[in-house]
C-alpha cells in the first residue's frame, strides 16, 4: 500500500512539473517575429492615441493639443481643470465609444502576445513603443485577467515588479476609485495645487504585497497615510 501511495505521489509531482514548466515556456521571439510585433505594436499606438487626445482635452484644435505636450504636469494637470471642453456632448460620446471599442481590441491583442511570448518590455522589442501604454487603458471588464496573467509574469521575471505594481496601482484608482496598493506614483493634491506621494491605507499590508513581488518596503516620506 506504501508503494502504491509513493507511485502516486511521485507521479502527480511529475504532472504538476510538466504544467509548470509548459505555462513557464514561450514562443521564441525571433527578429522576424520582433519586426513583426514592432509594427502591429505602432498600428496599435496610432489607434490608441487617435480620438483620447480629443477626448481629454475637449477640443479639435490641434496646436492647442500640442502645446499641451511640453507642459508640466502641475500646470498640465490646471490646465485640465480650467479649460471647457469645446465638443458637443454628442460628440463626446461617439469619441468615447470608438475610444472603447479600440482599447478592449489593443488590450486583448496584447493579452495573446504576452500569452504566446511573455511580457515584452521595450527592451526586449528594442523599440521606442512600451507596451505599458496599452495596459494603461485597459478596460474595466478585462483588468482582472490581465493582472492574473502579469501577476505570473512577474513570478517568472519576465516582467519588471514595478511596472506590474504601476499597472495595479494604475487600475486601482481609474478604474475602482481605490488608495494606490503598492504606493507607485505620486499623487496631485488639489488643496496645494502640488505633487504629493501616494496615499495608502495600510502601509503594513502595502509592504506585505510589495515583497510578494520583489519590492522593497516604502520609507517614512515615500507615502502618506492621511489625505
Amino acid at each position: 500500500m506504501k508503494k502504491i501511495v509513493l507511485i502516486l505521489i511521485v507521479f502527480i509531482s511529475l504532472f504538476s512539473c510538466q504544467e509548470n514548466n509548459k505555462e513557464s515556456m514561450k514562443k521564441e521571439l525571433t527578429e522576424s517575429a520582433k519586426a513583426e510585433l514592432i509594427a502591429e505594436l505602432k498600428e496599435m499606438k496610432e489607434a490608441d492615441q487617435l480620438n483620447r487626445s480629443y477626448i481629454s482635452l475637449g477640443t479639435f484644435d490641434q496646436k492647442l493639443i500640442n502645446s499641451t505636450k511640453k507642459l508640466p504636469i502641475p500646470e498640465y494637470i490646471s490646465f485640465m481643470q480650467t479649460h471647457k471642453s469645446e465638443l458637443t456632448k454628442k460628440q463626446e460620446d461617439s469619441l468615447r465609444s470608438i475610444q472603447n471599442g479600440i482599447d478592449l481590441k489593443n488590450t486583448n491583442r496584447l493579452y495573446e502576445i504576452t500569452k504566446e511570448y511573455g511580457w515584452l518590455s521595450e527592451t526586449k522589442l528594442d523599440s521606442l513603443i512600451d507596451p505599458m501604454l496599452f495596459l494603461f487603458h485597459t478596460p474595466k471588464e478585462t483588468i482582472e485577467k490581465m493582472q492574473t496573467l502579469l501577476f505570473e509574469e512577474v513570478q517568472t521575471k519576465r516582467m519588471e515588479p514595478n511596472k506590474f505594481a504601476m499597472y495595479v496601482d494604475n487600475m486601482r484608482k481609474k478604474a475602482y476609485g481605490k488608495s494606490q496598493l503598492y504606493g507607485t506614483g505620486d499623487e496631485f493634491d488639489p488643496k496645494t495645487n502640488s505633487i504629493v506621494p501616494p496615499f495608502i491605507e495600510n502601509i503594513d499590508r502595502t509592504n506585505i504585497e510589495r515583497k510578494k513581488i520583489g519590492l522593497p518596503e516604502l520609507k517614512d516620506g515615500e507615502y502618506r497615510t492621511e489625505k
